[in-house]
């Protein structure tokens, strides 16, 4: 017992520690008396800015910062002009360098990693001016000599022959803009913070990211740090977002018109919150008040504003900002700034009939979830039954549910997920369908269109920031789960031994009641997946016997054959946060669609984290759809730099997905997909599992046929 005892008391205070080899462990105690230099182009973006201090700061300053902490290391953080870095690359000098484009010359000398920042390149216009891209040589278009925008666009569209180039000391070029000496300019997306422009995508271009360049001197360094970025805690990098937008934006708006215009109209916001229980992940209840996604958004208006937010219920009282809006209610306001994209489901008692078509419920007893009474025409759009009734509190509907007072439920997947994961009614209700209807939910602005603008502001719809914060939408969030559990356990404890033993104890069975419920909710995407796709559940069976048979066949240890064996099948997991109507589209994908495809790696990864599953399942969700030579997503990565379970999976998944019969495609024969596998050794594949794929492939096919 004493030993738990202590072995608690370590992990609760090394909660973030690094899990470093010895040879890791040995370095950093060689080189903690060395100061390495980490030095920064164009600080510009939240992620890395200038205070008007002149002090540097953003989500990678605390990043080093907790990695100092970490490890005892120490980094000492400067910025450089174009110059100094261009030489630092060339020449191989830098420790650490930041926001750079990678680029073969360089990697003569410099390891890259990812940074958070992700971007597509495109063309910025001012507002109302639109761009015919078939005439673009009939426009002046500005560029940065030099920046990777430029060089991308040059390599993408060698048609573009109008090239004028512009002072790079002129805010993006968006000076040039302004006072007309060009048309257009080239930049990247996240360039133009509060969307004063116009941006058209360059869709050619792929969308990337500015990178973390390490010197290859320091290749322990390097590793170090990519254990580092992969173990950083995913609450950590939103808290700190958060944190670091209102100093980040605080700045920028400093000389806002329409902040000025705001506070001449308004000593508060009054923003109508439905009276009708929380509703997760939008809002909830604490002993603090209210939480969630957009009571965050509110605090930061109110923070760039210096306008308190008053919380109303009562819609006839008098109100600036509805708090949730959409067209499809009763009566939407005037203005509408959406944040929330709404993927409606239908759920019923786990006995109950999957719905296949509208004609499954005609006479059938539905149930509403809505805070605000839904328009008769919508309703009739999406149901052929006419019994039945509103609910605007999600547990009295949930209860409704499984007191068979209704036979299915419908409303918004995630939203009611939630509720049902924090009522721990999995085992009750299932999901019994999903309809191809998106409807969006945001804010509902009454009469101020100053009001309706600024708040877009705080939407930008082109940052990779939005990525993140989107990630609180998606991720099942517990309610005070251990606020009754921690009063039980000090009214119990009578002295400081038995209070800490008795916290012990109901840790240990918190933890294994928490795998449980993990498993439950694994189990439940699959299922969802299974019932949303009929051949799911058959292919990710297949991907797990596939895998599993590869890493025998590579002689890996027993723990990571195992593994892979169980973890395998959870690669798309992602997809349960995508559009079942992007997931399904029977044509080709826009580059907007197949962004929001490539959206599954990072939701899959984070539902993964919160499942506390190991890293081989995190390797292989977040990294399944690199390739070989570094022309997959999402990072890019290229080689051995990609974890070996993934790129197991990833050949796994691709002989699969030829074969089988989709209802948007027809499935080829076992010779045609080895033909299409060999062809991609060295490319999409790592060549020694495709030479092992080509001595086995039997052995996949007949997986295929009994399966």
């Amino acid at each position: 017992m004493f030993r738990s005892f202590f072995l608690f008391f370590l992990i609760f205070l090394n909660t973030f520690s690094l899990n470093l080899t010895e040879t890791e462990k040995t370095w950093i105690k060689n080189n903690r008396d060395k100061t390495f230099s980490i030095d920064i182009y164009s600080p510009n973006h939240v992620y890395l800015y200038t205070k008007e201090t002149g002090e540097l700061a953003g989500v990678y300053i605390e990043f080093f910062k907790k990695l100092e902490q970490e490890t005892g290391l120490k980094f000492k953080i400067q910025s450089l002009n174009k110059v100094k870095m261009k030489n630092l690359l060339g020449s191989g000098e830098g420790d650490i360098l930041f926001n750079v484009a990678r680029t073969p010359k360089r990697e003569r000398f410099y390891f890259f990693i990812p940074t958070y920042n992700t971007y597509s390149v495109g063309l910025f216009t001012k507002k109302g001016v639109s761009i015919d891209l078939n005439n673009i040589n009939n426009l002046k278009v500005g560029h940065i000599e030099g920046t990777s925008d430029s060089m991308l666009v040059k390599e993408y569209y060698p048609h573009f022959k109008n090239l004028i180039s512009i002072d790079n000391s002129e805010n993006f070029g968006f000076c040039s803009l302004d006072n007309n000496t060009v048309d257009a300019i080239i930049g990247k997306s996240s360039n133009d913070v509060f969307k004063n422009y116009n941006f058209t995508p360059l869709n050619s271009i792929p969308s990337s990211q500015l990178w973390m360049a390490i010197n290859k001197k320091h290749p322990i360094l390097k590793d170090i740090i990519e254990t580092f970025r992969v173990n950083f805690s995913e609450n950590d990098i939103v808290n700190s977002l958060k944190k670091e937008r209102l100093i980040f934006y605080k700045q920028l708006l400093k000389n806002d018109s329409t902040i000025e215009k705001l506070r001449k109209n308004y000593t508060s916001f009054k923003v109508l919150i439905p009276d009708s229980g929380d509703i997760v992940p939008l809002f909830y209840s604490s002993k603090t008040g209210y939480k969630g996604y957009i009571i965050d958004r509110l605090n930061e208006l109110s923070y760039l504003t210096d306008i308190p937010i008053n919380y109303i219920h009562n819609p006839k009282d008098n109100y600036d900002i509805k708090a949730i809006d959409t067209r499809i209610f009763n009566c939407p306001e005037s203005y509408f700034v959406p944040y929330y994209d709404s993927q409606l489901a239908a759920f019923s008692l786990t006995n109950n009939n999957f719905i296949d078509t509208y004609s499954d419920i005609k006479n059938k007893k539905i149930g509403f979830i809505s805070c605000e009474n839904l328009n008769l025409n919508e309703i009739k759009k999406i149901t052929s039954s006419n019994s039945f009734r509103f609910f605007k509190n999600i547990k009295t509907a949930l209860l409704a549910l499984i007191n068979k007072e209704i036979d299915y439920l419908y409303g918004d997947f995630k939203i009611i997920s939630m509720a049902i994961s924090n009522e721990y009614l999995e085992s009750d209700i299932k999901v019994a369908g999903f309809f191809n209807k998106i409807t969006p939910i945001g804010f509902g602005i009454r009469i101020d269109p100053n009001l309706a603008i600024f708040i877009d502001k705080l939407f930008p719809n082109h940052l990779s920031e939005s990525r993140i914060l989107y990630s609180e939408l998606v991720i099942p969030k517990k309610l005070s789960p251990n606020y009754k559990y921690f009063l039980v356990m000090f009214l119990a404890s009578t002295t400081i031994i038995v209070t800490l033993f008795y916290f012990l104890r109901k840790a240990i069975i918190a933890t294994k009641k928490e795998k449980l419920i993990t498993r439950a909710l694994v189990e439940s995407f699959e299922t969802a997946n299974e019932l949303n796709d009929e051949d799911t559940g058959n292919h990710i069976l297949r991907v797990n016997l596939y895998s599993k048979f590869l890493a025998e066949k590579l002689k890996c240890d027993k723990k990571f054959i195992k593994e892979i064996g169980e973890y395998a099948s959870l690669h798309d997991i992602g997809k349960i946060g995508i559009s079942d109507t992007i997931l399904k589209k029977s044509g080709k994908l826009s580059p907007y669609e197949f962004e929001e495809i490539k959206k599954h790696v990072l939701l899959g990864k984070k539902l993964i984290d919160k499942m506390q599953l190991s890293s081989i399942a995190q390797n292989i969700v977040l990294y399944h759809h690199e390739k070989w030579n570094g022309e997959g997503y999402y990072y890019g990565l290229k080689g051995e730099e990609i974890p070996l379970e993934a790129r197991i999976v990833a050949l796994a998944d691709v002989y699969d997905a030829l074969r089988q019969e989709r209802v948007y495609k027809d499935g080829i024969s076992h010779e045609q997909t080895m033909q299409i596998i060999k062809k991609e050794r060295g490319q999409h594949f790592d060549p020694t599992l495709v030479d092992l794929f080509l001595v086995y492939h039997m052995e996949f096919d007949t997986i295929f046929n009994e399966h």
